[in-house]
């Protein structure tokens, strides 16, 4: 138990806790519990950050970011806290399968998250991690699709606080990461407004606008490099969306706009004059299929079919139960084990080499051919002992070399992985 919760199977673990589904036994509400790991707990600093996240969240009250409704201990000590459970799925998974998404949604998705970012700032907090795994898309009923802001455990509380940060140590996500934000220095509000710049440059280009294989290379960028045009990458895009963009870019904190509120009100004014309309309110998005709801399994760490783990607190249901995804899988890969094992009967066969005891001798040089009327006793010497036998008509005045070795096929290394972590909460 959690509280009042019992807690159910898994959702989502990360170096800093896990999360897991759970219900009110009494009042048969469902929710999403995070519990530190029992190895940060014994840290007096992660559990200071863990309380302050709780504590910042409650501070905002604000629709747009996640609500948490109770705070505690586990009967082993380890603390937890309990929040809404969502039906949805996070803003990097839509992402990767729509790709770009147009001004329209974009503005419409991102408006309340700076509305909710400016009423954090005015808090005295700033997120320091904003990203498309910390935005969840929840489907509400109505048909709109409402952003919510996730995971305060790197927000940094301004003016007194029992939270200790290290100076010189970039803390965040190194993709989204600020200028200042990577050198360790002091950060505001403007660090998460540049965050929202890469945001919104990651949904209009389909890029991001740094990126490299490493985590030194990434934050190098960020400090140094002139990230392109939108307009450039995209022709659709009208030009007037690159100052607003790349503005937010900015790597001295006093040239870019002084909150999300208004970074986003100059996008959408650029989108304006640029003939692009953005209707007022919510977006109302496909919604993911629902599979039939499923009995709740007080099982910590298990996995049941249709449930998806999940960045922080939030569940998704699968399009599909697991079996059915299972029998789908098992014959694609069936019939595509057939299609290569009869490609490569085929390809067997095909180069396989001919009969002929000359063809892979080769010849240092194409000699002329003799006349018709040359006897082939006067035309053919005796040939040498190293000499390959000649066809008849053909001249063996020059001695065959010795079979060349086949070339050896040079094989292509996979292309290496991207090195650059999620989130850095250490010094690297």
């Amino acid at each position: 138990m959690a509280g009042e919760y019992r807690l159910g199977r898994l959702l989502g673990e990360g170096g800093f806790g896990a999360v897991y589904e759970a219900e009110h036994p009494v009042l048969k509400r469902r929710a999403a519990v995070k519990i530190l790991h029992r190895v940060a707990d014994k840290d007096s600093d992660a559990v200071q950050r863990f309380i302050a996240e709780a504590q910042a969240v409650n501070q905002i009250k604000n629709r747009h970011i996640i609500d948490i409704f109770s705070f505690g201990k586990l009967a082993d000590g380890r603390h937890f806290y309990v929040m809404d459970l969502l039906e949805g799925e996070p803003l990097d998974r839509f992402l990767e399968h729509t790709g770009r998404v147009d001004v329209s949604t974009t503005l419409q998705l991102l408006q309340p998250i700076a509305d909710a970012l400016d009423q954090a700032h005015a808090a005295g907090i700033i997120h320091r991690d904003l990203k498309p795994q910390n935005i969840f898309l929840a489907w509400e009923p109505s048909g709109e699709t409402t952003p919510k802001l996730l995971d305060f455990g790197m927000a940094k509380l301004l003016g007194n606080s029992p939270v200790r940060t290290i100076s010189g140590t970039p803390i965040g996500t190194p993709l989204y990461m600020s200028p200042e934000q990577a050198r360790g220095d002091k950060v505001d509000g403007r660090s998460d407004v540049y965050a929202l710049g890469v945001l919104c440059y990651e949904m209009l280009t389909g890029r991001l606008p740094f990126q490299a294989e490493t985590t030194i290379a990434v934050l190098m960028a960020h400090l140094v490099q002139v990230p392109e045009r939108p307009s450039d990458l995209c022709a659709d895009l009208p030009e007037g969306l690159n100052g607003p963009l790349l503005a937010m870019l900015e790597k001295d904190p006093a040239s870019r706009p002084g909150s999300a509120g208004e970074a986003l009100a100059a996008l959408r004014y650029a989108s304006v004059r640029a003939g692009i309309v953005t209707p007022t309110g919510l977006p109302r998005l496909p919604r993911p299929e629902k599979v039939p709801s499923e009995e709740f399994e007080e099982a910590p760490g298990s996995s049941g079919p249709g449930e998806l783990a999940t960045t922080e607190g939030v569940a998704v249901k699968s399009a599909q139960s697991g079996s059915s995804r299972t029998r789908v899988t098992l014959f694609v890969v069936g019939a595509a084990l057939f299609v290569l094992g009869a490609l490569g009967v085929f390809l067997m066969r095909s180069q396989a080499p001919q009969a002929e005891p000359d063809a892979a001798v080769p010849q240092a040089s194409a000699p002329p051919a003799p006349s018709p009327a040359a006897s082939p006793s006067a035309a053919a010497p005796a040939p040498s002992a190293s000499a390959a036998p000649a066809e008849p008509g053909a001249s063996t005045t020059v001695p065959s070399p010795r079979r060349a070795p086949e070339p050896k096929t040079k094989k292509v290394a996979p292309p290496a992985a991207s090195g650059v972590p999620r989130d850095l909460e250490s010094p690297f």
